[in-house]
């Protein structure tokens, strides 16, 4: 069997969270909505729907009326961590190990380009576990988890 992931789940996925971000709780999407905006076939966005559905990624609301009227009331937190929404901890840890080398690069006192350079390199490298960890943390206490 071939995977549905990346050809299908995933753009199903993103377009759903997307949708629900833009109207910020005014309305739900239903299958056919999402089928139109990623040129999909309504009956393959349902069997998205229910694979997203059986790992607790949406909330889909099955109606009468076929795939295409039924809608999603919801997405978790994971959902939006996978199509990019929110960060996720090594993301988060990415980001500023990268920034922290692009000071770095733009640091004209040596010894502080140096310092910046062994932060973004330790962040990168041997104690990357505990910056993943203390990002983490900090991600959770924000979302209040």
């Amino acid at each position: 069997m071939d995977s549905t992931w990346a050809a299908r789940d995933l753009p199903v996925l993103d377009a759903m969270v997307k949708y629900l971000d833009d109207a910020a709780g005014a309305s739900f999407p239903e299958l056919r909505d999402i089928a139109e905006l990623i040129d999909l076939d309504v009956v393959e966005v349902g069997k998205a729907a229910l694979a997203l559905q059986s790992d607790g990624l949406i909330d889909l609301q099955m109606v009468s009326g076929g795939h295409g009227a039924w809608y999603v009331r919801a997405v978790s937190g994971e959902a939006r961590r996978m199509v990019g929404q929110w960060p996720t901890a090594e993301q988060f840890v990415d980001a500023v190990a990268q920034r922290l080398q692009d000071a770095a690069d733009e640091e004209p006192d040596e010894e502080r380009r140096s310092r910046l350079r062994d932060l973004a390199s330790s962040a990168r490298g041997a104690a990357r576990g505990v910056f993943v960890d203390v990002a983490a943390a900090v991600i959770s206490r924000q979302m209040g988890a």
